[in-house]
């Protein structure tokens, strides 16, 4: 076979999964857009109330007892506010008959959890809701995550996303110019008409976002496949939770004093938010921002 062969037999694969798949992964990459702006777009419809009060801030500590009076025991992620005027947020996980509370914190399919806004300096409750996404966010969430076909949908968006993969490696071979032709690779001529033009502007729109695709579809299999991460490797811990600990006899540090030794072990991040978990073997979670973008955990022994 020559190359012109294989080239035109690669033409008509790239472009019969492009027909086939192309409405959904349409619809993969708009509901991703929305998800792009998820925060924003909570707050427009569901809107945030603001703090009022001016001064120190209260320790997390009674903080945290604030929102168990509202909301009760459970296992809790206390938000810590960004910007001035801002009230803190707590999530209270409120477990069902029959299941252990802290299996809240995954915020499961069967978990539930309050969300609660405390006033940071007065410690007055601003308002209360259940911690749900407004709908549309909500559906956006399980159309990107599984195509609303829950757990097994997961796997679905993954084989998706290796389509796209595929899309993206075979578009390139057919992107690539011939000899003498590479200043025409990257832009539509003005001279290019009906479908040399349509031809044109798939062509040099793909390369030009070539590696921004490839590096979202990657991502997306990884994230659809986490297996595929630790093959042939027992992992240690839950993330989401942190690692089992021995329960130990003892006063249990309070969250001022797992935020004050996580800022010790990261002096350079910020931190964001602090999970206090309700089960003894398991670890306090401080959320923190390093250089303003890359995320980090510290476990802290309670």
């Amino acid at each position: 076979m020559s190359f012109a062969d294989f080239r035109r037999l690669l033409f008509q694969f790239h472009m019969w999964i492009g027909l086939i798949l192309g409405l959904l992964l349409a619809l993969l990459g708009l509901s991703g857009s929305v998800l792009v702006y998820d925060d924003a777009i909570a707050d427009f419809l569901a809107p945030v109330p603001q703090a009022l009060a001016n001064g120190e801030a209260l320790p997390l500590g009674k903080i945290a007892d604030v929102a168990r009076g509202v909301a009760g025991r459970g296992a809790m992620q206390i938000s810590l506010p960004r910007e001035k005027g801002e009230a803190i947020s707590v999530r209270v996980a409120q477990s069902r008959v029959g299941e252990g509370t802290d299996r809240g914190t995954a915020e499961g399919p069967r978990a539930s959890a309050m969300q609660v806004f405390i006033d940071p300096v007065s410690g007055q409750v601003l308002g209360s809701r259940k911690a749900q996404l407004p709908p549309l966010l909500t559906f956006a969430h399980q159309l990107h995550g599984n195509f609303l076909m829950g757990r097994e949908g997961r796997a679905f968006v993954g084989w998706l996303g290796v389509a796209m993969l595929i899309l993206g490696a075979t578009g390139l071979v057919l992107w690539w110019p011939k000899r003498g032709q590479w200043k025409y690779a990257f832009f539509v001529r003005r001279t290019a008409q009906g479908l040399r033009f349509h031809r044109e502007l798939h062509a040099a729109t793909g390369i030009w976002i070539f590696v921004v695709f490839m590096a979202v579809s990657f991502s997306g299999v990884v994230l659809a496949f986490p297996n595929l991460q630790n093959a042939g490797a027992r992992p240690s811990f839950n993330l989401r939770e942190g690692p089992e600990i021995a329960p130990a006899t003892g006063t249990r540090i309070g969250p001022d004093a797992a935020l004050a030794l996580a800022k010790k072990a990261l002096p350079d991040a910020t931190p964001t938010s602090i999970t206090i978990p309700s089960r003894p073997e398991r670890t306090m979670v401080v959320s923190m921002l390093a250089h303003g973008a890359v995320g980090a955990q510290v476990y802290v022994d309670p």
